[in-house]
């Protein structure tokens, strides 16, 4: 693959203005809260999908004359249901949508100029789960500031419950975004497709790709970098997996024959393209609208950092994590929550071992490691999380109380 090197400018914590936002926040409350109305957000509008996708799906078929509104940056090219709306990120209209929707979802934080109102409820899923990589106030001093700090715990607790898939996740929530208030393990709505497991699933995607039914599919999803030096940058050497050189070890193992699959993390969506001219044989899929049906489709998972290993190992197909900077990504940029030859995957520092894991492969050995790091992690993926609450947010929505579950209740130290 080659190599190429695309400058970003680092991620700005507020827009000018924020002061200003909180003021409308406040002024616009003159407009009535929309009792038939939910908002919901992924990644500041970039696309379709995660969390939000599913439970809004579960939300329509509970409410079908619901007005259910879309966050969409206009730079994104993606289709939403006729049954959305959708409103422009950072416009006017963003802003009385917030102040007027009775429910707030989002897949991220929600900045902490805006200023919810008695009576709006907020249901924070996050985006992770069982991630490698750091989050929020675990990176302070490599990717965040004590400024971010700040901002999360003002941020996080204004949100009545935190959507959670884990022992571990939940955990998280408590130390790094400093959140006290009700964390729900009930799985990630995402993972409810993976969980279930349909073989159809993945054959719609496979044909809507025009992938032959007799092929088996790799498919790698590394996640992004970011290296702050002189000037941030994001290098694109670290994705050299040889998938040709991959594809000859699958089938020497695993037999038949395959389609390559590669996605890019939507942060490279602008970046990466074209960075497969050496690998015409490679599909590029980085622009389809949804991961968690890519991974329906996927006989083989290869990924670096990305929490997207962890949602294909609910499938019980073979993983590898194939990662060239795992010193420098743990010590000079995010951080991580394990070393790589703690998780159950088999993990590559080259091409050679790459190679070397395939062929070695044992799916007795790897489904035992899997198990026992679930059962460590506390996982929890019921298959019927998007259901759950989109049910709680119907009860909501027509007036009756909600309680949160709280499955993981903040200690209080016991006085000695």
């Amino acid at each position: 693959m080659k190599q190429k090197i695309w400058k970003m400018t680092r991620p700005v914590l507020r827009p000018v203005g924020g002061a200003m936002i909180i003021v409308l926040f406040y002024l616009l409350r003159i407009f009535p809260i929309k009792k038939n109305k939910v908002l919901a957000c992924v990644s500041a509008g970039s696309r379709y999908d995660d969390n939000q996708k599913y439970i809004m799906e579960e939300l329509h078929k509970l409410i079908p004359d619901l007005d259910i509104v879309w966050v969409k940056d206009p730079k994104y090219e993606y289709e939403l249901p006729a049954w959305i709306r959708p409103v422009k990120w950072r416009s006017w209209q963003w802003l009385y949508e917030y102040i007027t929707a009775k429910i707030w979802n989002s897949n991220v934080i929600v900045p902490d100029y805006f200023v919810k109102r008695k009576g709006q409820l907020y249901v924070e899923t996050w985006h992770g789960g069982l991630g490698i990589k750091k989050v929020a106030g675990d990176c302070i001093g490599l990717y965040a500031t004590e400024e971010n700090a700040v901002f999360l715990k003002k941020a996080s607790n204004m949100a009545d419950v935190f959507i959670s898939n884990s022992d571990h996740l939940s955990k998280i929530y408590r130390r790094a975004f400093k959140y006290h208030g009700p964390i729900w393990k009930c799985g990630y709505p995402k993972n409810d497709i993976l969980v279930r497991n349909d073989p159809e699933d993945g054959e719609r995607t496979r044909r809507e790709l025009g992938i032959p039914k007799t092929h088996k599919v790799l498919f790698y999803a590394p996640t992004w970098r970011l290296r702050f030096e002189k000037e941030q940058h994001v290098d694109m050497k670290v994705y050299d997996l040889d998938m040709l050189r991959l594809k000859q070890a699958l089938t020497e193992r695993f037999g038949g024959e395959w389609t390559m699959l590669i996605r890019f993390h939507p942060k490279l969506r602008h970046y990466a393209k074209g960075c497969l001219e050496a690998q015409p044989e490679v599909m590029d899929v980085t622009d389809y609208p949804d991961m968690q049906r890519l991974l329906m489709a996927t006989d083989v998972m290869v990924s670096d950092y990305s929490s997207c290993v962890f949602d294909a190992a609910l499938r019980r197909i073979p993983c590898f994590t194939y990662a060239t900077d795992f010193e420098a990504y743990k010590y000079e940029e995010r951080g991580v929550y394990y070393e790589m030859e703690e998780l159950p995957f088999p993990y590559a520092k080259n091409n050679d071992e790459m190679e070397q894991n395939v062929k070695a492969f044992d799916m007795e050995e790897y489904l035992k490691k899997w198990d026992a790091f679930a059962v460590r992690m506390g996982l929890n993926e019921t298959g019927h999380a998007a259901k759950d609450i989109a049910q709680k947010m119907a009860d909501f929505l027509n007036g009756k109380t909600v309680e949160w579950p709280n499955d993981y209740p903040i200690q209080i130290p016991k006085k000695i």
